[in-house]
């Protein structure tokens, strides 16, 4: 019974080493072969000295519930380990995330500028703001051409739009044309 037991444990110990060691699949093999040998020695084994069909059974029923939790753990620990971090990306920092081109920046510029469509927008079409042609896209809406909109958003390098109401055009600033 102590054989089947080592030979169990070392199956074990390949198997976690897979994770860590890059073998080819090699110390799986070695893996199965050591987990299968322990348990046909367990039911090969007489009762009277722990083994046979009942044991047998408990432990591959236990190496069912067993080895999945230890894979898990081990494949949880892999990106800390050497050849984890070797293989992984590293998160890139707040400040590494946060990059933002000139280009968006200009784009947020124009929150909330009024422009007129230069295009039927059905959903989406041109408009003209501060003299510049910019694509857009309303709101799920349909809006006509010559219309004054006013930017609400600024998704990518896209401005959503949404038409300028008649309590918003006494706001509107007076170098646009009606």
């Amino acid at each position: 019974m102590t054989w089947a037991i080592a030979a169990i444990l070392l199956g074990i110990l390949f198997l976690v080493l897979e994770v860590f060691l890059p073998s080819g699949g090699l110390l799986m093999i070695f893996s199965l072969f050591f987990i299968g040998a322990g348990v046909v020695l367990i039911f090969y084994t007489p009762e009277s000295e722990g083994g046979g069909y009942r044991t047998g059974i408990t432990t591959i029923v236990g190496l069912l519930v067993l080895l999945p939790v230890i894979g898990g753990a081990a494949f949880y620990w892999w990106p800390y380990t050497p050849m984890g971090k070797a293989v992984m990306l590293e998160k890139p920092t707040e400040e590494e995330a946060a990059v933002v081109t000139e280009a968006q920046q200009a784009f947020e510029t124009l929150h909330g500028s009024t422009g007129k469509t230069l295009t039927q927008h059905s959903p989406s079409g041109a408009t003209e703001i501060r003299g510049k042609r910019y694509e857009s896209t309303t709101e799920g809406t349909f809006v006509d051409a010559g219309q004054l909109v006013k930017v609400v958003n600024v998704i990518g390098g896209q401005l959503v739009v949404r038409p300028v109401s008649a309590r918003d055009i006494e706001d509107l600033p007076t170098d646009l044309e009606a």
